[in-house]
């Protein structure tokens, strides 16, 4: 008896002991594709461009989320912008149609927006600021590790390359080597934690929490 005792009990260390290590290997960085790793980069690539620093939970302040949608539709959809002389000495403006389409879009669990909350001007359905042809691209982002820590989620870690710069979408399967020999060093850095049914579907992808040093 008390040999079968101590062997049980040797058993269960042995798979306590052994837990940890497995676990740990389910949060080790991934082998991710050039697929995955360029659709992680064009993902996360919309946050660097447009500027954004941090993005947390989404309590009672939408405009982190109101502002990432309206700085989006400048960088991608220029052409939605209306141009003339408005109240508050702005020179620009654009709808608020499409702030919670791209809310949802981008963000897990994307709560219901109160357009209201931004930095910009807003009157009647519309943002409004005075244009002075100062906005510039701030980079695009380079994967340099995805870990995986389930349920479909992924914590990342980018660098950030070519802001103030021309670049497409073809950066986005090269190598940091081939990156660094076109655009230098980084120009910034960051960490993400994602949502992704499938890595190389970026139409999949979901931002839970970013933050960019």
């Amino acid at each position: 008896m008390k040999k079968i005792c101590a062997f049980l009990l040797s058993v269960t260390i042995l798979m306590l002991c052994a837990a940890p290590a497995a676990m740990a290997s389910w949060y080790a960085p991934m082998d991710a594709s050039t697929e995955e790793l360029a659709a992680a980069n064009l993902f996360l690539s919309n946050f660097t461009e447009v500027g954004v620093k941090r993005i947390e939970e989404y309590y009672a302040d939408h405009t982190e989320l109101v502002d990432f949608a309206h700085d989006h539709i400048w960088f991608n959809d220029n052409d939605a912008y209306e141009f003339g002389e408005y109240a508050g000495e702005n020179n620009c403006r654009v709808s608020d149609d499409d702030i919670q389409r791209i809310v949802d879009k981008y963000f897990y669990d994307a709560p219901k927006v109160d357009l209201t909350q931004t930095r910009f001007d807003y009157e009647d359905g519309y943002y409004y600021h005075c244009e002075t042809g100062g906005w510039t691209p701030n980079g695009f982002a380079h994967v340099v590790s995805l870990c995986p820590i389930g349920e479909s989620k992924y914590f990342a870690s980018f660098m950030v390359f070519g802001g103030g710069e021309a670049w497409d979408n073809s950066v986005m399967d090269d190598t940091v080597d081939e990156v660094e020999a076109q655009f230098g060093h980084p120009n910034g850095y960051g960490a993400a934690l994602i949502y992704a049914e499938n890595l190389s579907d970026r139409s999949t992808y979901k931002m839970i929490s970013y933050s960019r040093l």
